[in-house]
C-alpha cells in the first residue's frame, strides 16, 4: 500500500483509479496526524496552498521535531513558486512536480517527476465518458482552418491572438480566448472570444480544462495548442522562485488532439517535440511540420516560426493519409491503460524508496 496523510489535499487523489493501493487520508487534528505517521504513512502537503506555515504550523512543527520526511505536492506546476515552499523547513523534503526536466532543485533534497496531466486526462476522460474521434471519422469530414482554445491570458497566447488577428486568420478558425484571471486592462486590449457551442466554465480548474466539443476537432484540419508554459515559465502565471534549465510540461491541451486523432502544433518550450518523443514515446508529424523551430532559443522568434506554418497549413489543408499510422499510434498509446499504470507505479516506487 502507498499510504499518505495529506495536509490540504493532494493531486494524487485523482490517480487512485489507476492504482488501488493508493490510500489518502486527511487528519482531523494533530493527534490523528501523529497516529497516521506512527502507522507508516507518508506526510504530504499541498504546495498550492498559500500561507502553509500559518495554516499547518502545528503539524509542521511536529514534522520538524521528529525529522519526518515531507513530500510537497506541486504536481500542477511546471516551475516552483514561493507559495510551494514551507519556509525555513528543518527536515528532509521531496518535491513532486510535473516538469519532467526538474531533476533537482536547490530548495529540496529530492525531486520526483511524473507526466501528471497525461494520467489525469486519461482518467478524467474515461470517467466523463467522453466521445473520441478516430482516423476514419476525420476522413469522412469536410474541414477548414484549425482550432485554438485559450483559457488563461498569458504572454504567449497574447502573441498568438495578435498574430492571428493581423493575418486575418481568426474568422475561419475555431478560436476562443476566455481571459481567465485577467486584469481589465488586458481584457480591453485582448477582448474575450467565446464559441457559440462553448463548454461551461465552472472555474474548478480541472473539469472545464478537460471538457471539449468534439466538433472542434472533426471540422478542423489541426489543433494549434497554446501550452501552459512556452518560455520555461510557471503554469499559474506568477514568476518562479528558481527557473530550471529546461522545461517539459505537456498538459491536457496537447493530449486532447492526441486522444482524438487530430494533428497538432504547439506554442511551447524549446525542445518540446524532441522531449515529446523521447520522454513519452509519441510520434511527431514531420510530414506536415518543419520542426526546426524546436531548437530556436528565443521565445518570440520560435512562436512566430510556428505561426507562419499555421498560416500556411491552415490554407493548404492536411492529407490525413500521410500521417495515418502516427495518428493511430499516438491515440492507442494515450489510451494504453497498462502503460499508464506502469508510469504511475514507477512514480510510486520512487516515493517508496525515499526514507520516511
Amino acid at each position: 500500500m502507498y499510504n499518505f496523510v495529506s495536509l490540504g489535499g493532494t493531486s494524487l487523489s485523482r490517480l487512485r483509479s489507476l492504482n488501488q493501493n493508493i490510500k489518502i487520508v486527511e487528519p482531523i487534528d494533530i493527534d490523528d496526524f501523529k497516529k497516521y505517521i506512527d502507522n507508516g504513512y507518508y506526510a504530504i502537503i499541498n504546495g498550492l496552498t498559500n500561507n502553509q506555515m500559518c495554516d499547518w504550523q502545528e503539524y509542521i512543527h511536529y514534522i520538524e521535531q521528529n525529522n519526518i520526511h515531507l513530500f510537497v505536492d506541486a504536481l500542477y506546476e511546471s516551475n516552483l513558486m514561493k507559495f510551494h515552499l514551507p519556509e525555513n523547513l528543518n527536515t528532509k523534503t521531496t518535491l513532486l512536480i510535473s516538469n519532467l526536466y526538474a531533476k533537482n532543485h536547490k530548495y529540496f533534497d529530492k525531486v520526483i517527476t511524473i507526466p501528471y496531466f497525461l494520467l489525469q486526462s486519461y482518467i478524467l476522460w474515461e470517467q466523463l465518458d467522453n466521445k473520441f474521434l478516430n482516423f476514419d471519422d476525420h476522413i469522412k469530414q469536410s474541414k477548414k482552418s484549425f482550432v485554438c482554445l485559450n483559457g488563461v491570458n498569458k504572454p504567449s497566447r497574447r502573441f498568438v491572438y495578435t498574430y492571428l488577428k493581423e493575418n486575418n486568420l481568426l474568422d475561419d478558425a475555431v478560436f476562443s480566448f476566455h481571459n481567465r484571471h485577467s486584469s481589465q486592462e488586458l481584457i480591453n486590449k485582448y477582448p474575450s472570444i467565446k464559441l457559440e457551442n462553448d463548454t461551461s466554465d465552472n472555474n474548478d480548474g480541472v473539469t472545464w480544462d478537460n471538457t471539449y466539443n468534439i466538433d472542434w476537432f472533426s471540422k478542423t484540419h489541426f489543433n494549434l495548442v497554446t501550452e501552459s508554459t512556452a518560455d520555461n515559465d510557471s503554469s499559474r502565471g506568477s514568476p518562479p522562485v528558481q527557473k530550471l534549465d529546461n522545461c517539459f510540461f505537456p498538459t491536457e491541451k496537447t493530449f486532447k488532439p492526441i486522444a482524438n486523432s487530430h494533428p497538432f502544433i504547439a506554442i511551447s518550450d524549446i525542445h518540446f517535440y524532441k522531449n515529446f518523443k523521447k520522454e513519452l514515446g509519441f510520434e511527431i508529424y514531420d510530414e506536415i511540420w518543419n520542426y526546426d523551430f524546436d531548437n530556436t532559443t528565443e521565445k518570440e522568434p520560435r512562436w512566430k516560426e510556428v505561426l507562419d506554418q499555421v498560416k500556411y497549413v491552415s490554407q493548404q489543408g492536411i492529407d490525413y493519409n500521410i500521417i495515418k499510422e502516427k495518428l493511430i499510434h499516438n491515440q492507442q498509446l494515450f489510451f494504453d491503460k497498462q502503460r499508464n499504470q506502469n508510469i504511475l507505479d514507477d512514480f510510486l516506487n520512487q516515493i517508496d524508496n525515499v526514507p520516511k
